[in-house]
């Protein structure tokens, strides 16, 4: 009979009683808030049906849904409703202005029909059956032997294999996996922990035993073992596997192919889950290496594979770390190089175990000792801070980190307005009533308000906000030049009139960033009035421009941990909500003022990347950004054109922080299910 683990202390009982509470607790908040959003949402919906023109639209509604159905009238109809748009919008000449930049767009060879502005992406689990049918397919087994003998290296790759508990099936599923990889120079180190019953160690010897690449060490610790099983390796290269996860076939064969054509100390690729039936779910498209993600989530130990050489220099796995030595391990390993690529596959497929009161205890020990590396990381880089583990139920296990001011700079707030009062005065209040970090100025700057109302409110605020008159016409990035001119603070917050302060910490969350000197601008995450997602980052390359990053995705979700919930690096971050250094926004010359209305914001955050800052994004800055809340304006073709010139080069090899089996037409960061 298999040996059971001891019983648990009654430490460890309560350990998973508050683990199990804080659960409970943290979905109650959510159920609570989307009752309120609910309400909100039938109040509105109330109001809308009362109104004369949405009773007229159900009216012809019939008529349009047939429009809809014939391709050609589709369109027909989309341009005549466009037209519409902007005459009420913009105005009557700025149609044919419009006109003029489709069919330049026409004569480059573009696409040029307007898309409808009610389209909704399928469902996340039929994308990616779609996807793994189409680019997710792997290449056929001859064509993978062939790119092999070809390969000037074939480096041996040892996976690691920590068993806790007899697990002789799950073993034998990694073992399967590994057998069946197209390439074949790997072995597999299994360390052994003591307390293996006569009867349990004898099915594992079974299992193992028939397979010459197989290397088993008796653990001198209970669990987890790595020092143990890297002593077993001889491999060039490195991975870690979770005992009844699975490589794909063609796993090791795409590392060792980019392996070939670099000089990597790392390369990882992407991931998915296996439910309890073996359905593959969840995918994990991942960006390319990021520092600051990496302090959310060990995104590179599934799959990544390591040189050992790098292993042994940094002193390999510590014990000390308990299960956080493979996070613990990585977050070393990219300290000392900067060699790290990406796979942009989806190679590993890790089990997803049913909940029960030992994984949550398994996962509360694991967070315990993941944020206790994160913290020690932050302190060996110099920024120290502390972290909390996130309550997603499923998925990989992340991390809220946040890191300590080291001074108390000036943080001049920089708005532009025109008229618009009752927005002004709500992002005025907001700040002042609910941010925690009080040395800041406020500086509004005017562009020509005529409104009555607008102009009485300007002039009665109070002295900590200036007011300073633009009497030229509007040009965005000349507008915050000289607010910047008029500002003294060593940090430039750049934040729109029609924002709402939400969490009480956020300007403390992105000055805790802005104050690293390898950082060049700093985004916030931004929510439309009913909670939806506005900004969470920016993704360069969408429609050959840029678009704020999963637009429309509900603001909290209960389920898997979601890269817009995580603090990362991205291309660009919006000038709704902005903080640069001052010393950065003078080393790149400000924003550009040939761009006169959009991407001025995206333009100066490429600017900064181009000398080697990151951007960072973070959704402990939270605020509600009541623009376009029904659909986004349009971009100015002159703008658009001065971007695509400017950032042809990076507009071709695409946004190294998205993922190129990510849709480049859409900006709800859906799977490209198109054919190439």
């Amino acid at each position: 009979m298999i040996e059971r683990p001891t019983v648990q202390s009654g430490d460890d009982h309560r350990e998973v009683e508050t683990s199990l509470r804080q659960e409970v607790e943290s979905l109650g908040r959510i159920v609570d808030h989307q009752e309120r959003t609910i309400a909100a949402l039938s109040r509105e919906v109330d109001l809308h049906s009362k109104a004369i023109g949405w009773r007229l639209q159900q009216r012809v509604n019939p008529l349009r849904k047939w429009m809809l159905s014939v391709p050609v009238v589709r369109q027909i109809y989309r341009a005549v409703y466009r037209v519409l748009e902007i005459w009420i919008d913009e105005g009557f000449l700025m149609i044919f202005s419009r006109a003029g930049h489709k069919a330049s767009l026409a004569v480059r060879g573009k696409n040029f029909l307007v898309e409808g502005a009610d389209r909704r992406a399928p469902r996340i689990e039929d994308q990616y059956e779609q996807w793994m049918l189409g680019q997710g397919a792997a290449p056929s087994p001859d064509a993978m032997q062939a790119a092999i003998g070809q390969f000037r290296n074939r480096p041996v790759i040892s996976v690691l294999l920590c068993l806790d508990r007899p697990e002789v099936a799950q073993v034998q599923q990694v073992l399967a996996s590994l057998q069946a990889q197209s390439y074949g120079h790997w072995e597999l180190c299994v360390a052994v922990p003591p307390g293996f019953s006569a009867s349990s160690s004898a099915d594992l010897h079974h299992v193992l035993s028939g397979e010459p690449r197989v290397r088993t060490i008796a653990s001198s610790e209970p669990s987890p073992a790595y020092a143990d099983a890297l002593r077993a390796a001889s491999g060039e290269f490195i991975g870690v596997m979770n005992a009844g996860d699975e490589l794909a076939p063609e796993g090791l064969f795409e590392l060792v192919k980019r392996l070939n054509d670099s000089d990597d100390d790392i390369v990882y690729s992407d991931e998915d889950w296996l439910s309890e039936t073996g359905r593959r779910e969840d995918p994990l498209f991942k960006p390319d290496w990021g520092p600051d993600l990496l302090l959310s989530f060990n995104y590179l130990e599934r799959f990544g594979v390591f040189r050992r050489q790098l292993v042994s220099e940094i002193g390999g796995f510590r014990s000390a770390a308990g299960k956080g030595q493979v996070y613990d391990l990585v977050l070393r390993l990219t300290e000392a190089t900067s060699r790290i690529a990406h796979v942009p596959k989806v190679l590993y497929h890790s089990h997803r175990q049913p909940t029960s009161a030992s994984t949550v205890l398994e996962r509360h020990a694991a967070n315990r000792d993941e944020s206790r590396v994160l913290v020690e990381a932050l302190g060996r880089r110099g920024t120290p801070g502390r972290t909390n583990a996130l309550s997603a139920r499923k998925g990989p296990r992340g991390y809220t980190t946040r890191l300590d001011l080291r001074e108390q700079p000036l943080v001049s707030i920089i708005i532009p307005t025109r008229d618009k009062q009752a927005l002004l005065q709500t992002t005025l209040d907001s700040i002042c009533a609910r941010t925690d970090y009080h040395h800041y100025e406020i500086i509004v700057i005017d562009n020509q308000s005529t409104d009555a109302e607008a102009v009485r409110y300007l002039a009665s605020l109070p002295p900590r906000v200036q007011v300073h008159q633009w009497s030229q016409r509007f040009n965005y990035s000349a507008l915050n030049n000289f607010g910047v001119r008029h500002a003294r603070g060593e940090q430039l917050l750049f934040l729109n009139n029609d924002v709402e302060v939400i969490r009480p910490d956020w300007l403390t969350a992105m000055l805790e960033h802005a104050q690293r000197p390898d950082v060049g601008a700093v985004g916030a995450r931004l929510l439309y009035g009913d909670k939806r997602i506005q900004h969470a980052g920016v993704v360069v390359g969408i429609n050959r421009v840029a678009a704020n990053a999963f637009r429309s995705w509900p603001g909290e979700t209960i389920g898997n941990l979601r890269l817009a919930d995580l603090t990362r690096n991205c291309s660009a971050v919006t000038g709704a909500c902005m903080m640069v250094p001052r010393r950065v926004f003078d080393e790149v010359g400000g924003f550009d003022e040939d761009l006169r209305v959009v991407l001025n914001d995206v333009d100066l955050c490429l600017k900064a990347r181009e000398r080697g800052y990151l951007v960072v994004f973070t959704p402990d800055a939270s605020l509600y950004h009541y623009e376009g809340s029904s659909r986004g304006k349009l971009h100015p073709p002159p703008d658009e054109r001065v971007f695509e010139q400017r950032w042809k080069s990076l507009l071709d090899r695409g946004d190294p922080y998205y993922n190129p089996n990510l849709s480049y037409k859409h900006d709800d960061w859906r799977i490209n299910t198109e054919p190439d």
